[in-house]
């Protein structure tokens, strides 16, 4: 037996008012869709995707500059080493002004910026001059440093030299200053032996050791 089937009943349409569908058939006519330029603004607090984007990528002035290593100037540094160079050279001449060459420069007569100075040299008139028992010759040079002037004077290291009879100069050494400064108008004596000299030497004569130009 089969199930009974369901029998629908017609749904009645009730009569419509032609003046009714004349005015809804007006209105429908003039009806226009919303422009999308129209579109409501965002709620506020939020800002929409393009324009959050534009906030986040930073412009071209803004990006940061890629690491670079500073350029080294070169004129500036060799403008420092020629000052330093120049500082030194005037210190070393200051210094040789005061103190003159050491006796290491004066022996191999490096030239140097030293004028002779305004003192004087006395000799007495007999030198030490003997031969000792063993047969050795003695000869002991001496004499006084006179500074004449109002101002103090560098005393420099003393040439001796012993001459024969012809004037020849057969041995020569240099004494070592007794003092660096002589204060005006003082004076100061000096003395200095030496052995196993030539025999011919018999004349004594002193001079400043200056540095030869």
């Amino acid at each position: 037996m089969r199930p009974a089937e369901r029998v629908r009943a017609p749904v009645a349409v009730p009569p419509v008012d032609p003046a009714v569908a004349s005015a809804a058939a007006a209105n429908y006519s003039n009806y226009s869709a919303p422009s999308s330029a129209a579109e409501p603004a965002p709620p506020h607090g939020f800002a929409s995707s393009a324009a959050t984007g534009a906030r986040l990528a930073p412009s071209a002035d803004e990006a940061p500059l890629p690491f670079r290593r500073p350029r080294r100037n070169p004129a500036k540094r060799w403008t420092i080493i020629a000052a330093s160079a120049a500082a030194l050279m005037l210190t070393a001449t200051a210094g040789l002004a005061y103190f003159g060459l050491p006796s290491w420069a004066q022996g191999i007569g490096l030239p140097g910026m030293v004028a002779e100075p305004d003192l004087v040299i006395e000799l007495p008139p007999n030198q030490d001059h003997r031969e000792l028992a063993d047969g050795t010759i003695y000869f002991a040079a001496s004499g006084v440093i006179i500074n004449p002037t109002d101002r103090e004077q560098r005393v420099p290291p003393i040439l001796a030299e012993l001459r024969d009879g012809q004037g020849t100069i057969v041995y020569s050494w240099t004494i070592k200053p007794p003092v660096r400064m002589l204060p005006p108008n003082e004076k100061v004596n000096f003395s200095e032996a030496k052995l196993d000299i030539p025999r011919r030497a018999t004349q004594l004569t002193v001079s400043w050791a200056l540095p030869k130009s």
